[in-house]
């Protein structure tokens, strides 16, 4: 059993503040309850830490857990022993005594001598080599590589949740990492450069790598030529840092040491503005070979999958990325991503299509994606996906305003805090002409006096009054009144199909009029050919009529191919076992489709549940009609 899922597991308990049951754990990690007890087990077998009863599990006192914790990372003994020779063959680069290397980790010199065949093996990938001569142990080669390496143990051995500033401090002591945070964010955001949390901590962990390499009269000397440089920012962002780190600490960067540091920061920095960013203004900030390369993968996409990713801020954010990514897997600087694994887990379909994109990714660019990339690109997979989804419910709007002074964001901020639940500012400009004029947009506030358009226009003063604020009120609950009707409209036409809507058909009881309409669905594939005996059973057991005119013939099961209606409006009412109905509605449901239809489904039957509505109904003259008529009475309930 992998360390990494049993500390995943204790990091979730101690998070939570009560008991939680197996049956909640197993639906978190995706796994079934006896993996969470054969967990428990496995994590109680030493030193109990966990609790257990009744009610569930319940993590005990935080100094067993840290001890609990520090064992299952370090349970690899080999492993443990191999990274620790590694750090004291970098830190030693004269070579280290193998009788005292013996003494210090307390092993024999044949199984140190085992170690470093293994250890040849993994450090393969960053080109060295340990080699023996004599007595004494060294490691053979690139400074550069050196560091790659330390860098690349010091994050194994760090919690799998996060290799924080705190881990940082820990590892290297004589450095303030909260000051040379404050050093490099500062600076960063002086060139327009942008950098997330996921990485800011393995930057930070460069530097202190660096310094102390410097101290040690370790710097990279050869010469490097500034190749594959997206830009100056970077090169000058980094000649910034390394004069005020050297200012703070006495240290000396030299040219390799600066370019080293500009390749950083150009692998995992992005322009600060790419809000102010759109697919048109994308090729005077990135070269064209990147955004061509986008659109190619995202059509991909949609030929595999049916997704369409296509949407201009998820664009600009992706094509950013994308170009960072390959800079990484040119330069060999990958990114370690903390919820590789979860994310994984908990989002199949949105790692699967990850998947597909590094493959297609690796085949276009002929280069290598690590796991932990994948991970990054399924971060702005979900993210458009909440993004959509967060949109769907919201006004989408565009803001016209010159900007003079602070004018124009002063007015976007106050309209944003006023309306920032139920609107959502799409674009921002100083002249109508410059805005895209997409179908997203549902209505414009300007400050400037504008033709009549198309799309519903408010002038609001640039210094926007109470008056200004009840005006956009008004026009919001008018587009969102209309928002909801299609919204209902859209889910109807989904699961309702012209061709199954029928009037005055007359014939002689409720099971001619069940087989006639079971018929009709599956002659357009919506059902089996025996639905109409599942659909008879039913009936038999209880009529499916309602005191009110209304019939609703339909399965005892889910059996459908695929869920739609059938539905009859008569004139005059016709005989139904009992009672007298004017509409019948034969529902065929689909089981994967049950959650998706039952919102339209529960509205439907309290429609027909009222008699004002049925005769309100009866009145619809043909589909269009009575799609219109339901929509409206839905919108109302």
């Amino acid at each position: 059993m992998k360390s990494a899922k049993l500390t995943a597991f204790l990091n979730y308990l101690e998070a939570q503040n009560d008991r939680v049951t197996a049956a909640a754990l197993a639906n978190y990690f995706k796994v079934s309850t006896r993996t969470i007890r054969n967990y428990v087990s496995t994590i109680n077998d030493e030193s109990p830490i966990i609790a257990s009863n009744s009610n569930g599990y319940k993590l005990m006192m935080q100094e067993n857990r840290n001890v609990k914790t520090a064992s299952l990372q370090t349970q690899d003994t080999p492993s443990k022993r191999m990274n620790m020779m590694l750090k004291e063959l970098i830190v030693n680069t004269e070579g280290l005594d193998i009788f005292d290397l013996s003494e210090k980790i307390f092993v024999s010199t044949s199984t140190i001598e085992s170690d470093m065949m293994s250890a040849n093996h993994l450090i393969l990938p960053f080109h060295m080599k340990v080699k023996r001569r004599g007595n004494r142990l060294i490691l053979e080669g690139e400074e550069s590589e050196k560091r790659k390496l330390m860098s690349h143990i010091i994050t194994q051995e760090a919690s799998p949740q996060f290799l924080s500033t705190v881990s940082v401090q820990e590892i290297f002591e004589e450095y303030d990492i909260v000051q040379l945070k404050k050093i490099v964010t500062g600076i960063l955001e002086r060139y327009n450069l942008l950098i997330n949390e996921y990485t800011i901590n393995s930057i930070l962990l460069h530097l202190v790598i660096t310094m102390d390499r410097i101290r040690n009269n370790q710097s990279i000397e050869h010469n490097l030529h500034a190749r594959n440089v997206k830009s100056n920012l970077e090169m000058n962002a980094a000649i910034d840092i390394a004069d005020s780190i050297g200012a703070e600490y006495g240290i000396v960067f030299n040219e390799a040491e600066r370019y080293y540091l500009m390749l950083l920061l150009s692998s995992k920095t992005t322009l600060l503005n790419y809000q102010s960013l759109t697919p048109d203004t994308l090729p005077n900030f990135v070269d064209k070979h990147y955004i061509d390369l986008v659109y190619t993968l995202l059509e991909k996409v949609k030929e595999s999958y049916f997704i369409d990713l296509t949407e201009d801020e998820f664009i600009v954010k992706f094509t950013l990325h994308i170009r960072n990514l390959i800079f990484r897997a040119r330069n060999k600087q990958w990114s370690r991503n903390p919820l590789t694994y979860s994310f994984k887990d908990t989002y199949p379909l949105i790692h699967e299509i990850s998947v597909f994109i590094s493959n297609e990714l690796q085949k276009l660019e002929n280069i290598s994606i690590v796991e932990d990339e994948i991970a990054f690109i399924s971060f702005h997979i979900g993210s458009f996906f909440e993004r959509k989804k967060e949109l769907e419910t919201k006004i989408l709007c565009a803001v016209v305003c010159p900007n003079y002074y602070g004018m124009q964001l002063n007015l976007v901020q106050k309209i944003e805090t006023k309306f920032k639940d139920v609107i959502e500012i799409m674009q921002v400009d100083s002249e109508i002409d410059h805005l895209h004029h997409t179908n997203s947009i549902e209505f414009i506030i300007s400050t400037l006096p504008m033709k009549s358009l198309h799309i519903p226009t408010i002038f609001v003063h640039p210094f926007i009054t109470t008056e200004d604020f009840e005006q956009i009120q008004k026009l919001i609950v008018k587009l969102s009144e209309r928002k909801n009707i299609l919204n209902v409209k859209n889910y109807l036409e989904m699961f309702f199909d012209e061709d199954l809507f029928l009037r005055n058909i007359y014939l002689n009881s409720a099971e001619d009029y069940i087989k006639f309409m079971s018929q009709r669905l599956f002659e357009k594939h919506y059902v089996k050919e025996d639905y109409c005996d599942s659909v008879l059973e039913r009936e038999k057991m209880s009529s499916t009529a309602f005191n009110n005119n209304v019939a609703v013939p339909h399965s005892i099961t889910m059996d459908a191919n695929r869920t739609g209606a059938c539905i009859i409006i008569n004139e005059k009412p016709v005989r139904w076992g009992e009672e007298k109905v004017q509409i019948i509605t034969m529902i065929a449901i689909n089981k994967t489709e049950r959650q998706l239809f039952s919102h339209v489904f529960e509205s439907f039957i309290n429609i027909l549940s009222e008699w004002e509505n049925i005769k309100e109904l009866t009145k619809a003259m043909d589909y269009q009609d009575f799609v219109n008529k339901i929509t409206l009475l839905m919108d109302e309930t």
